[in-house]
């Protein structure tokens, strides 16, 4: 089909109805932008772990492998690396869906090629293809190949062109090497800028739409759990470090100490069971006051993906802690009012957990491997 033939194919109105289809999309996505941005700079909140955790932390641990080291200590040193590792994790996988919102695979296909590029997620744009008459088409094709026009992609100097060359020559399947005219055409695949019919252009942009509205959705849970687990982690943290704040530099942790630091990660296993579990619970809450009698949320794998991992981590810290309390708590050396403690805070947290997990909490492990 040639290009007056394509014209045709649309009346003026419907025409113009896809153009401020197309211009109203990119408004939308401008605003889906500015919210990955601000999850982009609220990221940033990983430097207060950091800042909360270093010198608590390491006195923690200091206490716990000085003096002899027990099972107790040992079964410790695990419950709070675990306590440490859940809103780590959370943080990286944020991070990680950051990176797959901004970046996707450009597939380069036709002519004998299947060449796979990164692309930024906003490809650059062309004139769509239909939009140009014969002769006006024409003197844009050779508006394209001007020298004054490549070398904004391609600056007139070897070096440049031997920078160029390497990129483009990474991906099979790219022109290079020819001209500053092929060099610009490979860099304009590279940022998967094509030349495509309105209706095309259309299609394109409505499946681009719904593309970032699916990973928006899982950015933004993601980074609802992250913070709630730091939080959760970050009180906890400061709670151990109240505990070895009268030990020397010198001094091991104590028996009494060793219960409290168990009973502090004991209560912080159901408690981030229960912030990272709650942002899907809010979402089927608010499905249910909306007139839905059921709600799959908890069965998708993409928005409970960080809860799973960090149910996982927390069960491993609950059951190191499980052990040292129960170790502490048996020695003939401990009174008897913090061995009482010891246990009624194992007892509370076993019950915790179970209620947790009648409630649903840990739905998303029995249902998604």
């Amino acid at each position: 089909m040639g290009a007056s033939d394509e014209v045709s194919a649309l009346a003026t109105d419907e025409r113009a109805a896809a153009r401020a289809f197309v211009a109203r999309c990119e408004v939308r996505l401008s605003t889906f932008h500015r919210i990955a941005v601000g999850m982009l700079s609220g990221a940033g909140l990983l430097v207060v772990l950091p800042v909360v955790a270093r010198d608590s932390v390491t006195g923690v641990l200091r206490s716990l492998l000085i003096d002899g080291i027990g099972a107790a200590d040992i079964a410790l040193v695990i419950g709070v690396v675990a306590m440490l590792a859940v809103p780590v994790t959370a943080l990286w996988l944020l991070f990680a869906d950051l990176t797959r919102f901004y970046f996707h695979a450009n597939h380069l296909g036709g002519d004998g090629r299947d060449v796979f590029t990164p692309r930024f997620t906003l490809t650059s744009l062309q004139l769509p293809s239909d939009e140009l008459g014969p002769a006006a088409l024409e003197q844009l094709v050779a508006s394209r190949r001007d020298p004054r026009i490549v070398e904004l992609l391609v600056p007139a100097n070897e070096r440049s062109r031997r920078r160029v060359d390497r990129q483009l020559q990474v991906y099979a399947g790219l022109e290079a090497g020819h001209d500053d005219a092929s060099r610009a055409r490979g860099l304009l695949e590279l940022a998967a800028s094509t030349s495509r019919p309105l209706l095309d252009e259309v299609a394109k942009v409505e499946h681009g739409m719904a593309r970032h509205v699916l990973r928006l959705r899982g950015l933004v849970l993601r980074y609802v759990k992250a913070l709630l687990a730091l939080l959760t982690t970050a009180l906890a943290v400061y709670a151990g470090d109240a505990i070895v704040a009268e030990l020397g530099p010198g001094d091991g942790m104590t028996t009494s100490g060793s219960i409290a630091l168990a009973a502090v990660v004991l209560v912080w296993a159901p408690v981030v069971v229960l912030a990272v579990t709650s942002p899907v619970r809010w979402i089927e809450k608010l499905m249910r006051d909306d007139g839905a009698p059921s709600t799959a949320v908890a069965d998708d794998p993409d928005l409970t993906y960080v809860e799973r991992v960090s149910l996982r981590i927390a069960a491993v810290g609950w059951l190191a802690a499980a052990v040292a309390m129960i170790t502490s708590s048996a020695g003939s050396s401990v009174e008897n009012q913090a061995q009482a403690m010891g246990l009624s805070v194992l007892a509370g947290s076993t019950i915790a957990v179970v209620a947790a997990g009648f409630s649903g909490r840990f739905r998303s492990l029995t249902r998604i491997p």
